[in-house]
């Protein structure tokens, strides 16, 4: 079993204001669903002052979406086109690409395979290590990491993060990885977004937003 933190009480007030600012800036997220499982994270990595809580969930509503239920990677294309505009790295062209069309296991191995910690296409790694929680992490090596910090096995770790406590839990414990805190503190919205996203910066402009509305309300 995962190392939980203990039960929330007291709450710290800026995350007891967490559901109010979501309802307002979020209203289709589920808060009896993830209310729980976001307060038992945010508290366990220390993320608990207005910048830090609103920083956070401006990232997790752009990587899962706004309503928090896009925590695991679709690798599920249906064409070849698409497969590989997202991989184009891994395949010479859309006819290396089509026999993967809506085989989302076999891409999953073939792409991550001997990387990120995994071994071969053929050990599965890619697959039952790809991307979950509400930021997405990836990879043998992370996974491992992330269960030394629960204190859980290693084969454990990928189902948890399916779940609404491990997905929040992962999330935030690869921001604790990167500097997250520090960078909060100094409102780097930018910054988070880069070491999460890479420079990409995909939905920049909505982290900052929501983070924005977020801090809005969390400080009156």
């Amino acid at each position: 079993m995962p190392n939980l933190p203990p039960a929330l009480s007291p709450t710290p007030a800026t995350i007891a204001g967490l559901s109010t600012a979501l309802a307002a800036v979020s209203p289709g997220l589920d808060w009896a669903e993830w209310g729980d499982a976001v307060q038992r994270a945010l508290t366990h990595f220390d993320m608990t002052t207005p910048k830090r809580v609103a920083a956070a969930l401006g990232q997790f509503l752009v990587e899962a979406g706004p309503t928090l239920s896009d925590t695991e990677e679709n690798l599920n294309y249906n064409s070849a086109a698409r497969i590989l505009a997202v991989y184009p790295s891994h395949f010479a062209d859309e006819a290396a690409a089509a026999i993967y069309i809506n085989n989302p296991r076999a891409l999953a191995n073939y792409v991550y395979a001997n990387r990120l910690g995994n071994g071969s296409a053929a050990s599965g790694d890619g697959w039952l290590f790809r991307g979950r929680g509400l930021v997405q992490i990836t990879g043998r090596d992370a996974y491992n990491r992330f269960a030394a910090q629960m204190d859980m096995a290693l084969e454990d770790a990928p189902s948890y993060c399916e779940t609404p406590a491990g997905a929040a839990m992962s999330g935030c414990w690869y921001l604790s990885t990167v500097n997250f805190n520090s960078l909060a503190d100094g409102w780097e919205i930018s910054a988070i977004t880069h070491v999460v996203n890479g420079s990409a910066m995909l939905g920049a402009a909505q982290r900052l937003s929501y983070s924005n509305q977020i801090l809005g309300r969390l400080t009156g």
